[in-house]
């Protein structure tokens, strides 16, 4: 493996797929701790019971982990915080990551906080790109690493924050970004950027050069791209499941991600958060668009849908996919559920 490569396929540990030979991600978002509270229970209660219903190999948290940008107010509270949610996961040696939301910025939830967890594989990424929080993580064989190559790729990606830092970066005004019939924005967040599109790019390229194959994989963010418009809008073309319940608060201004992901051909399905009571997804152009529903209770959300999406590949057919909304509902009593147990 060449040293670019080699490089931005490093991880803190190997991750790898189990001894039934299936990889499993299993994404969640929008938890929004306070700084001046402690996190509802219920987020924890119900992290815990997807993680041991459904055994995923990667536990994935799309942004907004905290609901201001300046985060719990000091690094302890914030190591406090991660350390009770993630508690299975570091305990049971199940890898879990992140990528920051628009609540979360990196003076609030500094990277290196995350990597003094052993089994998170967060990083910040490229210094280079956009943001912070932007990196692949390739997912092996049960076995570990081999010559052949990855079972399948995990992109993730810092899709920044709402309209007034991004108009602030470009030098424009937030209302010179309102664009007119865009029917499902309604704050004209950034997106991820354009600069992140071609960082995909390139290493989807050099990982295809390097093993003579397209490598399947996920993107994973928080706040959606443009083309998530497209499956409410056309809710019979694209087969949408799921609940739509509030706007698609996504970018007004298209990066070209998602027209990368269709012309490389190796992306099976970006999910993001952001709506927290909305789990729509549907397929547009062969690839899957999904939001996951927001599993936090300290701020607005639905038990009707609250959990997370479950996506599954397997080594022996790696174009093999699974993927489906899993609900806690299903998990915990409706007392549970309401606070009454807690």
């Amino acid at each position: 493996m060449n040293d670019y490569l080699s490089g931005a396929l490093e991880t803190k540990f190997p991750l790898c797929c189990g001894e039934d030979g299936k990889f499993r991600v299993l994404c969640v978002s929008d938890f929004h701790a306070q700084p001046e509270e402690r996190w509802d229970p219920r987020l924890k209660l119900s992290l815990e019971a997807l993680i041991r219903a459904h055994r995923p190999n990667l536990v994935f948290i799309a942004g907004d982990l905290c609901h201001e940008e300046e985060g719990l107010g000091s690094d302890e509270k914030l190591r406090e915080y991660l350390a009770d949610v993630m508690e299975l996961c570091e305990t049971e040696k199940i890898a879990w990551a992140h990528v920051p939301g628009n609540h979360d910025r990196e003076d609030g939830i500094p990277p290196h906080i995350f990597e003094e967890f052993p089994m998170c594989l967060s990083r910040r990424g490229n210094a280079e790109l956009s943001g912070y929080g932007t990196y692949a993580i390739p997912v092996w064989p049960h076995g570990g690493e081999t010559a052949d190559g990855p079972v399948c790729m995990v992109w993730a990606f810092d899709s920044h924050t709402g309209v007034g830092r991004y108009a602030e970066r470009i030098g424009l005004r937030p209302e010179e970004l309102e664009l007119p019939n865009i029917r499902f924005s309604f704050d004209g967040y950034d997106s991820v950027n354009f600069n992140q599109a071609a960082w995909y790019w390139e290493l989807s390229e050099a990982l295809e050069k390097e093993y003579g194959r397209k490598i399947p994989g996920v993107m994973l963010m928080h706040a959606p791209p443009a083309e998530h418009f497209l499956i409410p809008t056309n809710p019979w073309q694209t087969e949408m499941s799921g609940e739509f319940d509030e706007a698609v608060g996504g970018a007004l201004l298209n990066s070209g991600l998602f027209a990368a992901a269709y012309e490389r051909g190796d992306i099976r399905e970006i999910v993001s958060g952001h709506d927290h009571i909305n789990s729509i997804s549907g397929m547009y152009m062969g690839i899957r668009l999904t939001e996951d529903a927001g599993l936090g209770f300290d701020v607005y959300g639905d038990n009707r849908i609250r959990g997370g999406r479950l996506m599954e590949f397997s080594e022996t057919d790696p174009a093999h996919y699974e993927t489906c909304h899993v609900y806690i509902k299903d998990l915990l009593t409706p007392d549970e559920i309401a606070g009454k147990n807690a």
